[in-house]
């Protein structure tokens, strides 16, 4: 027997349900195939652990500097076990929400492996051959490897195996020092563990601004966290104690274990896109603005497509093919896409840096405050840091705006909105923020675009 649908969705990840979601809401039969856990590796091995360890890690820090905020403690310890089943409590927590979204909107999940075999047809493991009018691939990403380096789940972890490690190493080798590398290096150095990261640009986060760079690993250093610069592992291997590896200047790194983190890479291989010769390469599926592919009525969201590999991002995209599978004309706009870092201070960002707005011919201004000058920075313990605004010159139209300290990622809100509107920094500064909070940091450094910032001496 065939199964029949308006939709099928393959994947269940943060693209693919949201799609499989917006497509019941307008009226839509449905299916959504997913092989493994519903909500993909954004939340059972990515996005949402990631951060119950660092909200955890935040917290020892803050205790163990409690002393000098006036509070008595004895010696912080962190419990490994009670440490990694949170984590996996409310991965299961959130799944169980997905499955009853799902259920509400009575979207049939069919678990198995799925596979596009030919116009409008799919066979699934263990279901069988489904039907549908249009299909919508959101397969996500996986774990790009190193050959010399290859995951083994005991000693060369992936971002994925790290998360069911269980216990506080006493030492981490993490190669690569972007998002997901510098988020575990705060994280597990809070823990306990020695840290050290091997990149081989000349800078942490490379994409991000250069000087909440070089503040990064300014305070990283701080934290007691080695960097390798500039420097490739050339080589590595197993001990009785742990992993040995030698950078190509010949430097031995020994730790208990090592965490490769190179980047992701569109998994579609299993999923048939071949088969209706479908528009791909090793950077993903090739879609349009609409999350078309080349093959009508086939569209793909998410981290498949290889574009921006962030789970707001896919959700948006998965939504747009969505719409447009069911006859709607809507467009994604990526002109104002946020970026988060869960680093110990956070990071976040919208729209262009110092160095791309240069890039595309503009001549610019930058406005910037630090949170040692914000009084509720200074109640919290947590001065390091700063709010920077990058402007146009000639009308001080916002361009980008660059955080590092505390609570970026959620001050981020408000900025994403005066750049998705086009305010200047005079319009943006007019609203009146409320005393005292960290907020007052945006305000403050769209001020200091015109060089009047109150708070700041010139």
């Amino acid at each position: 027997m065939i199964r029949e649908y308006d939709i099928a969705v393959l994947g269940g990840g943060p693209a693919g349900y949201p799609a499989a979601i917006r497509a019941a809401q307008l009226g839509a039969r449905v299916c959504l195939v997913e092989r493994a856990e519903l909500g993909g590796t954004c939340l059972n091995w990515g996005c949402i652990p990631t951060k119950a360890l660092q909200a955890v890690a935040h917290l020892v820090e803050r205790a163990r500097t409690a002393r000098e905020s006036g509070v008595s403690r004895g010696e912080v310890a962190v419990d490994a076990a009670g440490l990694f089943a949170n984590k996996s409590r409310v991965i299961r927590e959130l799944v169980s929400g997905i499955e009853k979204l799902l259920k509400a909107r009575k979207i049939d999940v069919l678990r198995g492996a799925g596979r596009i075999t030919g116009e409008r047809e799919m066979d699934v493991e263990g279901t069988g051959r489904v039907a549908a009018t249009r299909i919508i691939v959101a397969t996500g990403s996986a774990e790009a490897s190193l050959p010399f380096m290859p995951f083994d789940g005991t000693r060369v972890l992936s971002s994925r195996d790290i998360l069911d490690l269980g216990r506080i190493p006493a030492s981490v080798l993490i190669v690569g020092g972007g998002v997901i590398g510098c988020e575990f290096a705060t994280i597990f150095r809070a823990f306990g563990s020695k840290v050290t990261i091997v990149e081989m640009l000349p800078s942490l986060v490379a994409t991000e601004d250069a000087h909440v760079s070089r503040t990064l690993q300014m305070l990283l250093r701080k934290k007691g966290i080695d960097l390798h610069l500039g420097a490739r592992v050339a080589s590595a291997r197993a001990t009785e104690t742990g992993v040995v590896s030698k950078l190509e200047n010949g430097t031995e790194i020994a730790s208990e274990i090592a965490l490769v983190s190179v980047g992701r890479m569109p998994r579609f291989a299993d999923a048939g896109v071949e088969t209706l010769g479908i528009e791909a390469d090793r950077s993903g599926i090739k879609v349009n603005r609409r999350m078309e592919t080349s093959r009508p009525g086939v569209y793909a969201a998410g981290d498949v497509t290889g574009g921006y590999l962030l789970a707001h991002v896919a959700t948006r995209e998965g939504v747009v093919a969505a719409e447009n599978a069911l006859g709607r004309a809507r467009e994604i706009a990526y002109d104002a896409i946020p970026s988060t870092i869960y680093t110990l201070p956070e990071i976040s960002r919208v729209g262009l840096t110092e160095e791309e707005a240069r890039k595309r011919g503009e001549r610019i201004v930058t406005g910037r405050f630090p949170f040692a000058a914000n009084g509720k920075a200074k109640g919290l313990g947590e001065e390091d840091g700063f709010v920077k605004w990058v402007a146009r010159e000639e009308d001080r139209r916002l361009l980008g705006v660059h955080i590092i300290g505390p609570s970026a990622t959620e001050l981020l809100a408000p900025a994403i909105v005066a750049l998705d509107r086009g305010l200047t920094g005079e319009q943006f500064a007019e609203s009146i923020f409320p005393h005292p909070t960290l907020s007052e940091t945006l305000a403050g450094a769209a001020e200091a675009l015109y060089g009047r910032a109150i708070d700041l001496v010139k």
